[in-house]
């Protein structure tokens, strides 16, 4: 085999690429690994104890339900013997408004200066109402020493500072040196963060072992459940922490390396099959000189390893530069630097791993090998090999193998939307699991099922001919290989499509939930209010496609001895169709006034009071609404002529909704207006999705190349079995456009099987793999991307053609002489 090196292209290509995407995961996770190892020993540093409080840092959770690290343990732990120093860290999440946009920060204590952390311009921020920003922020917002900003914390927290200093902070200040961060004084960052308490506080100094002992006894540190850890024991943690990401990122890939070696496997061992049937009479004229079965087998196994063994090398190679080109190439989009570390089990393992997928490939060719008799020795064309249907074991294994997948799939969708990520876990490992074994069942299965979908899909090309006739015959006459050509193609369809579904129901379940969260595409807010104007100006703007002013004032309603304060707001019809919500709150009369039904119930008499005005309206309860109420504009406008109006805009569905919100905060009449976007959340997700079906289906494409390969194979290989039935059909007057036009129907229409039976399975997949990550209060919204599974379609049909070419023509290549050859 080795003496005729292209006849084992299209195996080495196979073998190259899944090695190729082994060895991408396994270097693309040891460098994230390594970074996240870096980035969390240069913030410990040369610590010894660190005391972490009860939330992790950075985590945006309510400050009520955590337990701080405080002032006293601080005090504590300087207090220590052997303790030369401590740093108190807290890290909270902020906003403020770049040309109206909202921009999201993180605000931090200020950290020291040192060789990896570097005051660039001004100073540190030493008073309560100063602030030192990182480059990435003063680069972003365009902020520089002297400017004056409102920083408004994720919990309600709010303040003015002057920027005075600009850091260029290191990994050991900030735990990604590519976000925008904002430094400033303990007290500072507590008013802005809206608690009190550090996340962690270190200690220098000391024996690590002996003080985490002290420290972990000390009554302040165990009234709060504080975790004490030694800096090595910091550093794991945080590793653990910050590496579930990485893991992430590896597994997906490591993921996709694996079904390219599992659609590899079936390419190889179609290839295999051909060259052993091309080598049929060298094998029995081998058996002849007296080769023993042995030795047949252990030639086509060495083979085989030799094979597997460059093509691994090759793989692992373009792998190695494939990682660092990747890593090169995008280091933009990632908020922390990530260095390349290649460790030796990363080039190892993806090598080992081509070598046995390529032994386990040959087998059953090195079995069949052995069965080649002497004799065939003196046969002048191949012998047509055994024809392999649907029997009563393999369809038994393949109804058990479905009907257990789907079990676990109908498991999943009626335990899915846990609450706890455990229980999602599960629920995602089930539905995983699930579609595996039912496909697998599928594939079993597919001697029965491909070849009658093949009757019936080809059923208009058999009127169009004699070539489209014998392609669909030629499409069912051998179930076995059938069912081997469209499989390799099967793989690919089935996961690009429950990727793409489940993708597309994915964002139409975002779009949704969001839409009744954020149900505004823009809230603008002005403290003089908005005028009509003002209002012509926004609807101006290109990209917005509706907006309404709504007045608002804060009221007192009063009913049965209820008295709430409430911020009541005036929502006509207009208004209504701007937002996005599938429910926008709105009453049907004046005499209505919508409201939450804490302290009022359906029916009832509310009086609504501003000042000296009041009037009687029936209450509607909506329990969206907590501490607001609706009503209609002219209740609102005789009760507070001078009530304030905001205004409610709409987006255009393709508008990029960060640029048009800017362009809103440019309007003369609301610099410094508080604009907030619903737009640019649901665009921030909407980006996620893209990015992660982008890469996805750039990985899958190489599937679908080997895919390709395969279906190539196995057309090949019958094309070299039916050699006499296509010299009888040239001898009985058949052209070689009429051979070749057969050959690609046949191919086409196994890629048509595939599709079909794909494009239903990664339907199935794609919508319960996607209701299997959902929250339990979240509404599944399935959506199908008609445009994407044509396209999908459409690339299968023209994958099964283009792998018809090379069989194609060696098809018509065969003389009609060779219908004539004896036996």
């Amino acid at each position: 085999m080795l003496r005729q090196p292209r006849r084992l292209l299209s195996a080495g290509i196979a073998i190259i690429l899944g090695v190729t995407f082994i060895t991408v995961a396994l270097l693309l996770g040891s460098s994230l690994d390594q970074s996240v190892r870096d980035m969390a020993a240069g913030k410990v540093g040369d610590a010894s104890v660190a005391v972490d409080s009860a939330q992790d840092e950075g985590e945006q959770q309510d400050p009520a339900d955590a337990q701080r690290v405080s002032d006293q343990v601080v005090e504590d732990l300087a207090a220590q013997p052997g303790v030369t120093g401590t740093r108190a860290i807290i890290t909270g999440y902020a906003w403020t408004l770049d040309e109206g946009a909202q921009a999201q920060l993180l605000i931090q204590n200020q950290p020291p200066m040192t060789e990896r952390t570097k005051l660039t311009q001004g100073r540190p921020a030493a008073a309560d109402d100063e602030l030192t920003i990182n480059t990435v922020m003063s680069s972003a917002l365009g902020l520089e020493p002297g400017d004056d900003v409102v920083l408004h914390g994720a919990w309600g927290g709010e303040r003015s500072f002057r920027v005075v200093g600009i850091i260029d902070a290191g990994p050991d200040a900030v735990s990604s040196t590519k976000e925008p961060f904002a430094f400033g004084t303990d007290a500072a960052v507590m008013a802005v963060a809206g608690y009190e308490g550090y996340d962690t506080v270190m200690a220098y100094g000391g024996d690590p072992q002996a003080l985490k002992s002290s420290v972990s006894q000390l009554d302040s540190v165990e009234s709060i459940g504080a975790e004490v850890r030694t800096g090595a024991e910091e550093i794991r943690h945080q590793v653990d922490q910050l590496g579930a990401g990485a893991s992430s990122i590896k597994n997906a890939v490591l993921a996709f390396g694996v079904i390219s070696l599992f659609v590899s496997l079936m390419v190889i061992a179609n290839t295999f099959s051909i060259l052993v049937s091309q080598r049929s009479r060298q094998l029995a004229l081998m058996r002849c000189v007296g080769a023993t079965r042995g030795q047949v087998f252990a030639t086509v196994i060495g083979e085989a390893l030799a094979l597997g063994a460059v093509g691994s090398a090759v793989g692992v190679l373009v792998g190695y530069g494939l990682s660092r080109l990747l890593l090169s190439l995008g280091q933009n989009p990632l908020t922390t630097p990530v260095v390349f570390a290649a460790s030796a089990a990363a080039l190892i393992a993806p090598f080992i791993a081509g070598v046995i997928v390529t032994l386990l490939s040959s087998i059953g060719a090195a079995r069949r090998a052995t069965a080649v008799a002497p004799l065939a020795a003196l046969h002048p064309e191949l012998a047509a090999r055994e024809v392999k249907s649907l029997g009563p074991v393999r369809a038994v294994v393949g109804m058990l193998l479905a009907a257990a997948g789907g079990a676990l799939l109908v498991y999943g969708w009626r335990t899915s939307g846990g609450s706890d990520t455990g229980g999602a876990l599960r629920t995602l490992l089930t539905v995983m699991a699930g579609a595996a074994t039912s496909f697998l069942g599928v594939l079993v299965l597919g001697r029965g099922i491909i070849p009658a979908l093949a009757r019936v899909i080809g059923a208009p090309l058999r009127r169009s001919g004699v070539s489209g006739e014998l392609a669909v015959s030629n499409s069912r006459r051998d179930p076995g290989r059938a069912a081997a050509t469209a499989n390799a193609l099967l793989v690919g369809v089935t996961l690009i499509s429950s990727l793409t579904i489940g993708a597309a129901t994915s964002q139409s379940t975002i779009d949704r939930t969001l839409s009744d969260q954020y149900p505004l595409d823009a809230s603008i807010r002005t403290e003089q209010g908005v005028d009509q104007t003002v209002l012509e100006r926004i609807r101006s703007v290109d990209g917005v496609t509706g907006a309404a002013l709504v007045p608002s004032a804060q009221m007192r309603a009063t009913a049965d001895g209820a008295n709430a304060e409430i911020t009541t707001i005036g929502v006509s019809g207009e208004a209504a169709r701007v937002s996005r919500a599938s429910h926008t709150p709105r009453v049907e009369s004046d005499d209505q006034i919508l409201i939450g039904g804490k302290d009022f119930h359906d029916g009832q008499r509310v009086v609504l009071h501003d000042g000296d005005a009041s009037m009687e309206l029936t209450a509607r309860i909506d329990d969206s609404l907590q501490d607001t109420a609706v009503v209609a504009p002219d209740v609102l406008a005789a009760l507070a002529p001078d009530a304030s109006n905001g205004v409610w805009a709409r987006y255009a569905d393709n508008a990029d909704a960060s640029r048009v919100t800017r362009d809103i905060g440019r309007i003369d009449g609301l610099q410094g207006a508080e604009i907030t976007s619903g737009a640019v959340a649901r665009g921030k997700y909407q980006q996620i999705i893209d990015v992660v079906l982008i890469v996805a289906t750039a990985l899958l494409a190489v599937a679908v190349i080997i895919a390709v390969i395969g279906v190539g194979n196995t057309l090949s290989l019958s094309v070299l079995e039916r050699t006499r039935e296509l010299g009888l059909l040239r001898a009985l007057g058949m052209t070689r456009g009429q051979v070749r036009s057969m050959v690609a129907w046949e191919s086409v229409t196994l890629a048509a099987v595939a599709t079909v039976i794909g494009l239903a399975l990664g339907a199935v997949y794609g919508i319960i793999g996607c209701k299997g990550m959902i929250a339990s209060n979240v509404t599944l919204v399935v959506a199908i991307p008609w445009a994407r599974i044509v396209l999908i379609a459409g690339v299968a049909m023209l994958a099964g053609w283009l792998a018809s070419l090379a069989p194609a023509a060696r098809a018509v290549k065969v003389a009609p002489s060779a219908a004539l050859a004896a036996e």
